[in-house]
């Protein structure tokens, strides 16, 4: 309702505070509503997930007690859990908040105003290369979808590894408009806390700024110091992705992966397809036994799924046009889907959270883009692009319809 109250306003509709206060109100009521739900069944806040966001619970209890001195952390997770380095993003940011006032309820709130000011980070991003109709419901259709609230209320590090990731996407464009090498710079710097959240995205990251200037300069004299510079990224990125990739199969035998699904080469091949254009929706709970999280999941994972074929036609188009300001977002995310597809991770939405906020701006520039060339033409199939293939939206549907009914999402 909220989505389609925003689409065909007026211009001055599509405002900085309207997005903010509607992404925080919306949150806050439906974060609030599954956390009553989750103390009504459970008389606690993890009964959409009792994993992981429980073991950062309990750490959480100790540092604040003082049971263990915050500079121990690590080696108390490291000697526990047999966690690394890159599992300590959760509790160093959770302590951030917690340490002003040592109540969940707290951390819940400041989650929603960083997922507000992400919303803000997205539009900021999207205004620049696109319509401000599209930007606004771009940014505004990732901030309360299903997904984010769902991790929003389940006491994961994930949104604050998203926050970051949209915050040096909106420096790097911030860059792009000023020239200023000093925004550039601090955009690079700011990649260095997902050290401690997930290491192989800050090189993605990298060579995904870095795909601009080659593209920017190609065929000029300043492509050999640029191409000098990106191969040493590269090579920086593979580091991280042969260490990610030798952490969680241990050594190759990729049924040892803490998240295997199915090592058949059917399961594979489908594990790839949903790094590429899923996860997929799982709405009917067919031969689900842990049901609490797929409903949160649900709906926006299958808003999501029919954005794929303008992520990839716009994709195709970036790489015939080269639009260097476009590609950046579409590297990042190509990057992070083969990388899951090689990890066999391709069903699970917690890996693929890092790129799913940048699909959505780069499937609503090819989205804007079609409606601006529609406009130009004369057409009146406004803001709801036309392709030119007649089954292509019947396939699609199809296609929609049976992942729902029978993959999972985990």
């Amino acid at each position: 309702m909220l989505l389609m109250w925003s689409v065909e306003r007026e211009e001055n509709f599509y405002t900085f505070p309207r997005l903010g206060i509607s992404v925080f109100v919306y949150s806050l009521f439906v974060v609030s509503l599954y956390l009553d739900l989750s103390f009504f069944y459970t008389n606690n806040s993890f009964f959409w997930d009792y994993t992981d966001p429980y073991v950062y619970f309990r750490m959480d209890e100790k540092l604040l007690n003082h049971e263990i001195p915050f500079v121990e952390m690590p080696a108390y997770i490291a000697t526990t859990y047999g966690w690394g380095f890159d599992d300590w993003g959760a509790n160093i940011s959770q302590m951030l908040f917690l340490y002003l006032i040592p109540s969940r309820y707290f951390f819940f709130l400041m989650q929603i105003v960083l997922s507000s000011i992400g919303a803000l980070f997205l539009f900021d991003i999207c205004s620049k290369i696109m319509q401000k109709e599209h930007a606004y419901i771009a940014a505004l259709s990732y901030s309360i979808s299903s997904f984010t609230i769902y991790y929003l209320c389940s006491f994961r590090k994930e949104n604050i590894m998203v926050f970051i990731i949209l915050l040096c996407f909106w420096l790097f464009y911030r860059y792009l408009s000023s020239k200023k090498m000093s925004v550039l710079i601090l955009a690079i710097v700011s990649t260095f806390p997902l050290l401690y959240f997930r290491p192989v995205i800050i090189a993605l990251i990298l060579v995904a700024f870095f795909s601009y200037f080659v593209s920017n300069n190609w065929g000029s004299s300043k492509m050999i110091p640029l191409l000098f510079v990106l191969i040493i990224v590269l090579v920086m990125a593979f580091s991280f992705i042969f260490e990610t990739f030798n952490h969680y199969t241990a050594g190759g035998d990729l049924s040892k992966n803490e998240n295997y699904q199915d090592t058949s080469t059917f399961g594979i091949i489908v594990s790839a397809i949903g790094a590429m254009i899923g996860p997929f929706p799982q709405v009917f709970l067919l031969d689900i036994k842990d049901i609490s999280q797929l409903p949160l999941y649900g709906s926006g994972l299958l808003f999501k799924l029919f954005l794929f074929v303008f992520f990839w036609v716009g994709f195709a188009r970036v790489i015939k046009k080269r639009f260097s300001e476009v590609l950046p977002l579409y590297v990042f995310c190509v990057l992070e889907m083969i990388l899951l597809a090689v990890l066999n991770d391709g069903l699970e939405l917690r890996k693929a959270l890092p790129h799913v906020a940048i699909f959505y701006i780069a499937s609503f520039w090819y989205i804007s883009k079609l409606d601006s060339e529609m406009a130009t033409a004369g057409s009146t199939h406004y803001f709801i692009p036309y392709i030119q293939t007649k089954n292509l939206h019947i396939l699609i549907a199809s296609f929609v319809f049976i992942a729902s009914i029978f993959w999972n999402t985990r």
